[in-house]
Formats: C-alpha cells, sequence, structure tokens
C-alpha cells in the first residue's frame, strides 16, 4: 500500500514539473498527420525518445509556408521540417534506423523508368527537399521545380499532367493515392533512388530548452548530427 502512495506521488511530482516542448509539424502522411489519433509515425518515435522524462512535446501542424518563417525567425525550439540552411546552431536528432527512399514517380509508362530523364521536365516536390542537392541537381539537368505542399497536391497535378514527375516516397504515394483513389499500380517509380531521407527532428540550441533535451536525448543515445 505504502509503495503505490508512494508511487502516486512521485508521479504527481513528475507531472507538475513537466516541461512542454514545441514542435512544428507539417502535413506528410503517413509519417505526419493531425488527421490520425497518433499524429503519424515520426511523432510517435518523437514521443518515445521522450517518454519517462520531464519533457512533453507539443505537436503543432502548420502550413509549410508558415514553418518556414517560424524558422527563420528563430522563434521555435524542436521541428520536423528542416531550416533551409542548417547552421551551427541546428541540430538533427536521428529517431530511428530507418530511412525513407525518396524518388521520382510519373504516370507508368511501358519503357523502364531510369529516373535521368530530366531535361525540359517539371517535378513537384516538398518543402522539406528544398534543400536537398539532388533536387538542385535536376534544374542542372533542365528539370523545372513545382513547390507543393503535401504529396498528395503533388500527385493531384501529375494526374492533370501539369507536372511530369512528383518527387517523394513509396509511402507517401500509396498514401496519397489511395485518398485520390487512383490505383498506385498506375504509377512508376525511378530505378534511381535519388536521397535517403532520415526519420529525424531538428532541435534549434538557441531554443531555451536546448540544453535540457540534448542531454536527455544524448543519455538515451540517439544519434545528434551537428553542421
Amino acid at each position: 500500500m505504502y509503495k503505490i502512495i508512494i508511487g502516486f506521488l512521485c508521479c504527481c511530482i513528475f507531472t507538475s514539473q513537466a516541461q512542454d516542448i514545441d514542435v512544428i509539424a507539417f502535413e506528410y502522411p503517413p509519417y505526419l498527420t493531425q488527421y490520425s489519433a497518433e499524429q503519424g509515425e515520426a511523432v510517435v518515435l518523437l514521443q518515445r525518445a521522450f517518454a519517462y522524462s520531464a519533457l512533453s512535446t507539443n505537436v503543432t501542424f502548420v502550413h509549410s509556408t508558415t514553418a518556414q518563417q517560424q524558422l527563420k525567425s528563430n522563434n521555435w525550439c524542436l521541428s520536423f521540417l528542416p531550416p533551409q540552411t542548417p547552421s551551427a546552431q541546428h541540430l538533427q536528432v536521428i529517431l530511428a534506423d530507418k530511412t525513407i527512399p525518396l524518388m521520382l514517380f510519373r504516370l507508368a509508362e511501358p519503357q523502364v523508368f531510369i529516373g535521368n530523364e530530366l531535361k525540359d521536365k517539371v517535378i513537384a516536390h516538398l518543402p522539406i527537399s528544398l534543400d536537398d542537392r539532388k533536387v538542385r541537381s535536376f534544374v542542372d539537368a533542365g528539370a523545372k521545380l513545382q513547390l507543393v505542399d503535401t504529396i498528395e497536391q503533388g500527385l493531384s497535378l501529375l494526374l492533370e499532367q501539369k507536372v511530369d514527375y512528383v518527387y517523394g516516397d513509396q509511402q507517401g504515394i500509396n498514401f496519397a493515392a489511395n485518398k485520390l483513389n487512383f490505383p498506385a499500380m498506375l504509377l512508376q517509380d525511378s530505378a534511381m533512388v535519388f536521397y535517403q531521407f532520415p526519420m529525424s527532428v531538428w532541435l534549434n540550441t538557441q531554443c531555451k530548452s536546448a540544453t535540457a533535451i540534448k542531454s536527455h536525448l544524448t543519455d538515451q543515445k540517439y544519434q545528434i548530427k551537428s553542421f
């Protein structure tokens, strides 16, 4: 009985000292989505990282443009959207060994799709890949870029033949195709994988809680990359 009471008191003390950490998120199902109870696989991984700690994450979904403005203003702590130009004050926390392979997708054709057919092509891509060197190389190869807010929006443009390719991953494409009631088998992914995107969150070291966050994640053996 005494153990139960002590445990309850400890729990109350722990809860009263819990520190809320704001997290910027954007719509990228199935990894990030405000339309499910768990808010996506990436949010589940983040919550797992802070389980049994005095830090509690408060995830807010915003438009990608708003998110970029927040990142530029330096008024943020954690963000799933990377800064356009990571600097020494930014740390990337790897949440899982899993990476997301990014490829080009087009409407299916009989020919093999390598992915190097880029001249005069229009490619829809997310803000998350703005600083992706591979995306910049698309332009160098003669392609044009079309920024979209979601993979679903990019796929809609593809179906309307307003873009030639969508830059994304298979799970994201499948999710978007299902929402649009379009058979994913009628889409063709490139043989080339252009980037392996890590499941991660970004930490602004100028945030007042940054030291506590970094200390906890370091203790929990999470990989933290600096720039």
